[in-house]
């Protein structure tokens, strides 16, 4: 088109064509009762903001929030009318004339642009009532010549004028484009207006636009506002201004065509498996599948993504990354709704629509969002929740200092994207944050689903100068439920897990839980709709210092943590110390036991953290507390965290706090576990200085024992694997026997080929007797370390049956087993090498049978009447030595089954 010179009467015939076909209206039902609201009520409805009365016009003089103030200044509202009673012949009239009156009401208040506040002029929101009133004139002019004439298309002009100011012209963002776009459909529909004033409006646009074109996508294709919907919006007028611009025969034909096919490919791999857009910056989830959106990308491939593959072709690629735009994305299928998706973004291509979300992850599996972003609650940026939904606090990134980093500001080019590897199954990405003042950050972010099953790895690099306070973040679904542990998470859907996240760190870690926080700012939101606020997970991580990397393992099969049902509705709570502890309260049998046993948990394979003994336990009747050692991969033996003592500290601070809600002295709290439970039974037990220790095969030098088969624990509980770390958990257990309570009582058993009766039990031994500590221990004939599960479990129970009677013997583990239908009663002891035993029936206090001292561990009672039995037994190594002896529990023997 020459610029000079207005479009012959067949191009000025398909432009105007082309501008009707933009035009939005609905003929749904709920549009059509919008519509008859307000024409017989007064009342402006919408679907996403609350009715507004028309009385005396006060609308156009207050404000309120800025998505609805828009919605009314600029008139969106009649696009409820235009498919519905301004199509309809016998409201037409009536409603042309209500619209006119309420279009001259608005223009009464806001005659002067100058002197009105609010959004009545604001950029974008005069654009979008002058698009809504050419419509409306095309409806008017039919009903009414003389008004439109006289009072709407001045008032048009009056508009279309002003939009070519270039002070009030919105250069550079969508905004813009829209002023551009009314602007240009003004020059076409206004045949009113004098040809001069319409071939300059129409020019002046076309050239904008060219511009604003040009540089609002990435070379790769990619909208820069950072959002893909908006991404998908304005490739859509984009498609119009294409084809504006070749019915006029403008220059910038040809560049369109070929910019609108880069941003099909950003479009087609942006959308999730479920066809909708992910809640990235300013997005807003609905579905593109319709004819607007088709329209303008006619592919198979975008098809095919926007139908969740019930049409069109799959695309070859299940990955795109665009390091200039700042995007990676993921999936492990096309068609499949339930594929894996993840959106990676280190984008900060424009301040328009930006969120400080710079390197932070979105993923979904199985038709669920598993970690997510909050999404946009409003443009209000007076709003906590608008403020909280654009800050790094609503996102999956890094804070510094617990202040977000600020939405926008001049440092864009600090925020990078870079390929490390990409195959067919295998991709790694690394993004830049450096925006903060005295902190670099750096994520890589690897994808492997060469198995079948997506394995995501992700590595956070932070270097600092001077110390800070770091927290990385990490928002959940609002549809799935979180099992904490110490380093990392297991998500549950329904009862099925479906992701755990396990990371592991080079400095010390807190792990916290915040769900709908309000103060002192928002935590733990998300935004589904504009305006509409929803309750969900944010798990922190926290840690301190200058450097420090984080390794993180996400899975959605394989997974790190064994499913163990630690949940609260199979009785675990969570204790909010220092770090927060898992743990399982059992209450006594009867309210007149006021005793009660700390049980810790041995090792365990990576990432299989239980509990212990509670069979066992229960049998006892006693109150028992189980606390879970799941910090770092294998436990932490219940202590340090890269030699911060938090984790012991935490712990303490449970068991306190579980006797002081039970009214439980301390005097009647023993501790136990085996192996490294036993460790964690000496460990707690001595700070505490409870009443009795009870620990099979315990590592009291456990530097050393980690050095060999658990480096990893070893690294995670001193820093480091060096001697001076093996050295630092060595000292632990001899430190605490140095400045024990020396009334504790500790019995320890241990089998004679156990490793750790040298390498621990003699070293704690010969602690114990230069502490003046009292220790039992009993070494088992022939017994090794693999067997002391089985053989602390009865040495537990003696012990606990005889501190639950207020007894004081050195007591062996046994079994014992009554039979009525032999009536038998049997026992079987396990006792230390060359000992001798001797074993006497007791029913009450008559004795019924005895035995004389022999080598035996077990006998057998037979042809015993019904009644109540125990059994004493005697040990002596020789028949020299005095016998120590001790009493089993009771048994009984019934007269027949029904009792």
């Amino acid at each position: 088109m020459n610029p000079r010179n207005m479009p012959t009467p067949s191009q000025l015939s398909a432009l105007r064509q082309i501008v009707l076909e933009q035009f939005h209206s609905t003929e749904k039902p709920a549009a059509r009762s919008r519509a008859e609201k307000f024409l017989n009520s007064g009342i402006i409805g919408s679907e996403s903001f609350p009715d507004v009365a028309i009385e005396k016009t006060g609308i156009w003089s207050t404000t309120g929030a800025r998505s609805h103030d828009r919605y009314l200044h600029g008139f969106i509202f009649l696009n409820d009318w235009f498919g519905t009673i301004l199509s309809d012949a016998d409201t037409r009239r009536a409603a042309c004339s209500a619209a006119l009156e309420l279009v001259k009401s608005w223009s009464r208040i806001n005659y002067d642009p100058a002197s009105t506040a609010g959004m009545a002029y604001h950029d974008e929101t005069t654009a979008q009532r002058l698009i809504n009133l050419l419509r409306l004139d095309t409806f008017l002019a039919g009903a009414d010549p003389d008004e439109s004439n006289e009072f709407l298309r001045p008032l048009l002009d009056q508009t279309a004028f002003l939009l070519t100011n270039p002070t009030f012209h919105a250069t550079g963002n969508n905004h813009g484009m829209f002023q551009d776009l009314a602007l240009a459909y003004y020059s076409i529909l206004a045949e009113w207006a004098p040809l001069q004033d319409r071939d300059e409006y129409l020019s002046l646009a076309l050239n904008r636009l060219k511009e604003y074109f040009s540089s609002c996508f990435t070379s790769e294709g990619v909208h820069t506002e950072n959002t893909p919907t908006y991404h998908v919006m304005v490739a859509r007028y984009l498609s119009v201004v294409q084809r504006l611009a070749e019915a006029a025969e403008h220059e910038g034909a040809a560049y369109y065509r070929s910019l609108l096919s880069k941003t099909e490919i950003y479009a087609t791999h942006a959308l999730m498996p479920n066809g909708l857009y992910p809640p990235i910056s300013d997005t807003t989830q609905r579905r593109v599948d319709n004819a607007g959106v088709l329209g303008v990308f006619s592919s198979p491939e975008f098809l095919y993504a926007a139908s969740s593959g019930k049409k069109g072709l799959a695309p070859e690629e299940r990955t795109l990354v665009l390091p200039d735009s700042g995007y990676a994305i993921y999936r492990s299928a096309w068609g499949d709704v339930n594929a894996a998706y993840l959106f990676f973004s280190a984008a900060y291509n424009a301040d328009y629509h930006k969120h400080s979300d710079d390197l932070s992850i979105y993923l979904r599996s199985g038709n669920i969002d598993l970690l997510t972003e909050s999404g946009p609650y409003s443009y209000d940026y007076k709003d906590p929740f608008s403020r909280y939904a654009y800050s790094q606090f609503s996102h999956n990134s890094l804070i510094v200092d617990d202040k977000s980093l600020p939405r926008t500001d001049n440092k864009a080019d600090s925020v990078t994207l870079s390929v490390k590897e990409q195959t067919s199954n295998r991709v790694s990405v690394e993004g830049t944050n450096a925006r903060y003042e005295d902190t670099r950050h750096v994520r890589r972010v690897e994808i492997d689903d060469s198995s079948g099953t997506p394995r995501i790895n992700l590595t956070d690099r932070i270097n600092s100068s001077e110390p800070h306070e770091y927290k990385l973040l990490w928002h959940l679904g609002a549809d799935v439920r979180p099992v904490v542990h110490g380093q990392g998470f297991e998500l549950f859907y329904k009862n099925k897990k479906v992701m755990d996240l396990a990371f592991s760190a080079d400095v010390p870690t807190e792990i916290t839980v915040h769900k709908g926080r309000t103060k002192p700012r928002p935590m733990g939101w998300q935004f589904p709709k504009f305006g509409e606020a929803v309750a969900t997970h944010t798990i922190s991580i926290a840690f301190r210092g200058t450097d420090a990397e984080i390794g993180t393992a996400i899975r959605m099969a394989d997974f790190s943590y064994a499913d163990r049902g630690i949940t609260s509705d199979n009785g675990w709570a969570r204790y909010q110390g220092s770090v927060p502890v898992n743990y399982m309260y059992c209450p006594p049998k009867t309210q007149d036991i006021k005793k009660l046993v700390v049980v810790f948990s041995a090792i365990h394979q990576p990432g299989d953290f239980t509990y212990n003994y509670k069979s066992t336990v229960e049998e006892t009747g006693t109150a028992a507390l189980y606390i879970l050692d799941d910090f770092g991969d294998q436990g932490a033996y219940y202590y340090s965290d890269h030699r911060s003592t938090s984790i012991f500290e935490s712990v303490q601070s449970l068991i306190l706090a579980v006797m002081n809600k039970y009214d439980i002295e301390l005097s009647n709290v023993a501790t136990a576990g085996s192996s490294k439970g036993g460790s964690a039974a000496l460990i707690h037990g001595l700070a505490l200085g409870v009443d009795r220790i009870i620990a099979g095969a315990p590592q009291t030098r456990i530097g050393s024992f980690l050095n060999g088969p658990h480096p990893n624990i070893l690294r995670f509980m001193s820093g480091g694997v060096s001697e001076d770390d093996v050295a630092f958990l060595d000292g632990i257990i001899p430190a605490l026997l140095h400045d024990a309570n020396h009334k504790t009582k500790i019995s320890v058993v241990v089998g004679e080929a156990d490793h750790h009766l040298k390498g621990h039990v003699l070293p704690l031994l010969s602690d114990a007797r230069t502490s003046d500590t009292e220790v039992s221990a009993v070494v088992l004939r022939g017994a090794s370390h693999s067997e002391i599960g089985k053989v602390f479990s009865s040495y537990l129970r003696a012990n606990l049956e005889q501190w639950l009677r207020g007894v004081e013997e050195p007591v062996l583990p046994y079994e014992i087993v009554a039979d009525r239908g032999e009536g038998i009663v049997e026992v079987t002891v396990l006792s230390p090498t060359n000992s001798l035993h001797s074993y006497r029936l007791f029913s009450g206090s008559q004795l019924v049978e005895s035995t004389k001292y022999s080598a035996s561990r077990s006998v057998t009672f037979r042809a015993l009447e019904p009644g109540t039995y125990r059994v004493r037994v005697y040990s002596r190594a020789s028949s020299a030595d005095e016998p120590t002896a001790f009493s089993t529990r009771a048994v009984k023997l019934y007269d027949s089954p029904a009792k």
